[in-house]
Parts: C-alpha cells; sequence; structure tokens
C-alpha cells in the first residue's frame, strides 16, 4: 500500500472531488433560482411603474382636453363632467373620467377640473388623479 504525503492511502481520498463537484452545482444552482427570482420580481416592478405611468397621463391629457372644452378659442365653452377613451396605442386600456365644478368668489367663476386616469392591463390596475384650477 502506497501513502500520500498526508501519510492516508490513496484509496480514502477517491470520492472527494465528486463530494466537491456536487457542492458547487447545488450552490450555483440555488443562487441562480435566487437571481432569476430577483429578475422576476424587478419585471412586476417596472410593469406596475409603467402602468402608473400611463395611468398619469391619460388624467392629464383628460385634464387637458377638458380645460380645451371649458375654454376654447373661438367660443364659449361648458363646464361638464366628461369621460374620455383613448384609441392611441400608448394608452390603449386606459379613460379619463373627468369632473368641473364652478366656484363664484368676487364676481369671478373659477373652475377645478379633476381628471382621474385609469389603465388596464390585465390583472394589473392603476389610477391617478390629476386637478387643475382656472379662472377665465
Amino acid at each position: 500500500m502506497c501513502l500520500n504525503q498526508t501519510g492516508l492511502a490513496s484509496k480514502q481520498q477517491s470520492g472527494l472531488g465528486l463530494v466537491g463537484a456536487i457542492f458547487v452545482i447545488v450552490v450555483v444552482s440555488l443562487l441562480s433560482v435566487a437571481m432569476s427570482r430577483m429578475l422576476e420580481a424587478d419585471k412586476i416592478s417596472q410593469s406596475y411603474e409603467i402602468l402608473g405611468l400611463k395611468a398619469l397621463l391619460a388624467a392629464e391629457s383628460g385634464a387637458q382636453l377638458a380645460v380645451n372644452r371649458l375654454m376654447p378659442p373661438d367660443s364659449t365653452g361648458s363646464c361638464a363632467d366628461r369621460t374620455f377613451d383613448f384609441e392611441a396605442s400608448s394608452l390603449r386600456f386606459c379613460q379619463a373620467v373627468v369632473s368641473c365644478t364652478a366656484i363664484a368668489a368676487n364676481g369671478e367663476d373659477y373652475f377645478t377640473v379633476s381628471s382621474r386616469g385609469r389603465c388596464d392591463a390585465s390583472d394589473f390596475t392603476a389610477s391617478r388623479t390629476v386637478e387643475v384650477r382656472l379662472s377665465p
């Protein structure tokens, strides 16, 4: 029987490489599973953020449309509640629900336009509200 440098028989060390390889494979697979879960959570977070931004843009667009109808450049407008459904590809599945209230103070009419933008995407829904106050 041959002894190696540490004084142990060579037959006792023959399985150490296999155990080390299995350990490395397990550690690397656990790291890859953890990383894929983190990427999935990041993807969902970005979807929420994009949908929230679309809802904000829908609310702003609804407020701008309502102000344009309240104070058109060539005639007199009306303060009325409206709902706008957007057909553009960037705001598809979004709508803006706009309410308008008029308040008279010191002989002036002041208007408050409140626009609530809402966007739906399968199982996600986001809504944002924009409020504009103006006097003609």
